[in-house]
C-alpha cells in the first residue's frame, strides 16, 4: 500500500501526495469525519467522565448545574439529568426545618403547637419583610437552612444549622439570632453596611481637640501696650500697679511743706524726688530750694521730736528749711478735725 501525506487544503478538500510526488484530492465530508473519530489511537488518554454520584454531591452542596458543569468540564445537559432528585432532597430538608415545633410562651393558645416556620413568618410580617426565599444545602458537618428577605430595601441573610434526626435548629449569624428570639423584633433588624460610591464630606462643624495646640503669647512691649490692654488686666495686677511708687513730680512749696509735716508726724520720711534737669548739679544733700530770695531771714530751727523706735534711719537727716513770712504749719488735729488744738 502506498503511503500518502497531507500537503494542503483547497475549498473543502484535502490535498494528498505520494513519495513520488503524485497528488490526490480527498473531499472532507461526514464519512471522513466519522472515520477519523473511530480511527483514534487506543493508547491516547481520555478524560475520565464524572460519575452521577460526584455530580449529585456537588449539587447537594448548593452548587447550580452551570457551576458543576464548569467545575467538571462537562456539558450542562450532563448535569441536569442528575440534579432533579437532589433538588427535591434539599426542598424536603427546608420543609422539615419549617415544621420543627417551637415553644412561644404566652403568645398562642395552650392547645396550639407553633412551628419554626410559623414563628419566623410572623416576625417577618411584623417587620414588613418581603421577598422570602428558603433554601438548604449540605456541608461536611451537616445541613444548613438559609432564609433571604428584604426589609426597608436592605437584603438580609439568616442561616441556621439543622439536624433532621434531632429536629434541632441553631442560628449561625446575627439575623438568624434576631429571628430566633422570643417576643417581637427590636427596632428593626440591624441593616448591613453597604459601600458608598463617593466618600462622605468631612463634617467641619464638629469640635476637634487635636486641631488646637497650646497658644504661646509673645510678651507685651510696655512701650507699645495700649490703654485697652492695660485696663483688661486682673484686679491683682491693678492693685500691684497702684502700689508702685509714683513718677517723680514737681509740687508747689506749700504742698511740699504740708507733705513733709505729715511724714514727720507719722515718723516716716522719704527723700523728695529731684528734677531730672538737676542731674548735672553736684550730688549732695540740698534743701527744697537751692537759692534764697533777697531779704530772707532764716528762722530758728524748730526742735526735732524724739524719734520713735520704729522710725527709719531717714529721720536723722537735717530738716528742710522753709520760706519766711509764711503762715504757721497746721497741726495734725487741724488737718484731720478742722479745729486748732489748745496747745497750738
Amino acid at each position: 500500500m502506498e503511503q500518502l501525506k497531507v500537503i494542503g487544503t483547497e475549498e473543502g478538500i484535502l490535498v494528498l501526495a505520494t513519495e513520488s510526488g503524485e497528488r490526490f484530492a480527498l473531499p472532507v465530508d461526514e464519512t471522513l469525519r466519522a472515520q477519523l473519530r473511530t480511527a483514534r489511537p487506543s493508547d491516547e488518554p481520555r478524560a475520565a467522565r464524572p460519575s452521577p454520584r460526584e455530580i449529585q454531591a456537588h449539587i447537594r452542596a448548593g452548587m447550580s448545574a452551570a457551576d458543576v458543569a464548569n467545575l467538571l468540564g462537562i456539558r450542562v445537559e450532563d448535569v441536569t439529568r442528575y440534579e432533579r432528585p437532589i433538588i427535591a432532597e434539599r426542598e424536603h430538608i427546608v420543609g422539615q426545618a419549617l415544621a420543627v415545633p417551637v415553644l412561644i410562651a404566652g403568645e398562642l393558645e395552650p392547645d396550639a403547637q407553633p412551628t419554626f416556620g410559623t414563628a419566623v413568618r410572623t416576625k417577618l410580617s411584623e417587620a414588613g419583610a418581603t421577598g422570602e426565599r428558603w433554601t438548604s444545602w449540605r456541608e461536611a458537618d451537616g445541613w444548613v437552612v438559609k432564609l433571604e428577605f428584604t426589609v426597608s430595601e436592605v437584603e438580609h441573610d439568616a442561616r441556621w444549622s439543622f439536624d433532621p434526626r434531632r429536629s434541632s435548629l441553631s442560628p449561625l449569624n446575627s439575623d438568624a439570632t434576631q429571628l430566633s428570639r422570643q417576643g417581637s423584633l427590636p427596632e428593626g433588624l440591624i441593616p448591613r453596611l453597604r459601600a458608598l460610591d463617593t466618600p462622605q464630606p468631612k463634617d467641619e462643624s464638629r469640635f476637634d481637640s487635636g486641631a488646637f495646640g497650646p497658644r504661646h503669647s509673645a510678651p507685651a512691649d510696655p512701650e507699645t501696650a495700649s490703654p485697652t490692654s492695660l485696663r483688661g488686666a486682673g484686679s491683682a495686677a491693678q492693685d500691684a500697679a497702684i502700689k508702685r511708687a509714683p513718677e517723680p513730680v514737681v509740687t508747689s512749696s506749700e504742698t511740699a511743706d504740708l507733705l513733709e509735716a505729715l511724714r514727720r508726724r507719722r515718723g516716716q520720711r522719704e527723700p523728695m524726688p529731684t528734677d531730672e534737669r538737676s542731674d548735672t548739679r553736684e550730688r549732695t544733700p540740698v534743701a527744697l530750694f537751692d537759692a534764697l530770695e533777697p531779704g530772707y531771714q532764716e528762722p530758728e530751727p524748730a526742735p526735732e521730736p524724739d524719734p520713735k523706735p520704729e522710725a527709719s534711719d531717714e529721720s536723722a537727716q537735717p530738716e528742710t528749711r522753709r520760706r519766711g513770712g509764711r503762715t504757721s504749719m497746721p497741726s495734725w488735729d487741724e488737718i484731720v478735725f478742722g479745729a486748732r488744738s489748745e496747745d497750738a
